[in-house]
């Protein structure tokens, strides 16, 4: 990997505008989740894992923003470095120089990745500050799918492997974002692209619970993660679960191998694509 092609795409990635906005506008995200969870605190048991304290807030606000707030800034930040790039003419450019497209592209991701793993680290640094200024301190907080309370200094580390998973979850859906920014030929149809892929992924936990209830197929509950938009949902909280109800283990397993698999057959897909000879002619 070259390093100054990775400096000059972050560099480029922090030219536009709206790199910039997303990150000013954090602030008013965090501060607009702990409004509505004060409010949603009124009406919630004090025991339930629903309820939010300062030591949970950061998990609850991360939980309350992923599916919209960071996959729609992951596919638009991708949208405007590969296929804006493309409509503009600056890939072209790129390419005259002595780089590869592989390189390219992977200096782009990397890119990405850099950035994405800056605005979770951001928001997590907000998040906690709104957590001791807007919500009461507790010792020993309920979480989803736990069989009992966790200490405060254990919901350090719940939230940090909480936030290292969900920047995973986002780089797996940013893969296919990747995919449809390179095949596209226009932002709009990336974008197009990239958010029905999410309406997709949103709707097919429904259907296909439906399905297997109403049509008695008697499939493994566990497919409904074959959704990364259900492994940001649910997945997660199971996956860091301490109840005996729930099978963490499978949980795991299952969002392990769909992530990878997403990312190797959308990523590499995205790098023949883009590795054609004839695409910047």
């Amino acid at each position: 990997m070259n390093r100054s092609l990775f400096l000059s795409e972050w560099e480029r990635m922090w030219k536009r505008k709206i790199t910039w906005l997303f990150l000013i506008a954090m602030p008013a995200v965090v501060a607009a989740t702990a409004k509505y969870y004060a409010g949603h605190n009124r009406g919630i048991s004090p025991a339930s894992a629903e309820y939010t304290w300062a030591g949970n807030f950061p998990v609850m606000a991360l939980i309350e923003q992923l599916i919209v707030v960071f996959n729609v800034m992951s596919l638009i930040l991708l949208t405007l470095s590969v296929t804006e790039e493309y409509r503009s003419g600056q890939i072209r450019m790129v390419m005259l120089r002595s780089f590869t497209a592989g390189q390219l592209l992977r200096a782009k991701w990397l890119a990405h990745m850099a950035v994405m793993a800056l605005y979770f680290t951001v928001y997590l640094l907000l998040s906690v500050a709104a957590g001791l200024l807007f919500f009461e301190p507790h010792d020993h907080i309920q979480l989803f799918y736990h069989d009992h309370t966790v200490p405060l200094k254990g919901m350090i580390g719940y939230t940090l492997l909480y936030y290292g998973l969900a920047f995973l979850s986002v780089l797996a859906i940013g893969s296919v974002f990747m995919a449809a920014a390179v095949i596209s030929r226009t932002t709009t149809g990336a974008v197009g692209l990239g958010l029905g892929f999410l309406l997709c992924s949103l709707g097919f936990p429904l259907i296909y619970e439906l399905a297997n209830r109403v049509g008695g197929l008697g499939l493994p509950g566990m497919l409904k993660y074959l959704s990364l938009t259900e492994i940001q949902y649910s997945g997660i909280a199971v996956m860091l679960g301490q109840a005996q109800a729930v099978s963490s283990e499978a949980a795991a397993l299952t969002a392990l191998l769909v992530g990878l698999g997403y990312a190797a057959v959308f990523g590499v897909g995205s790098l023949l694509v883009f590795s054609k000879s004839d695409r910047w002619m």
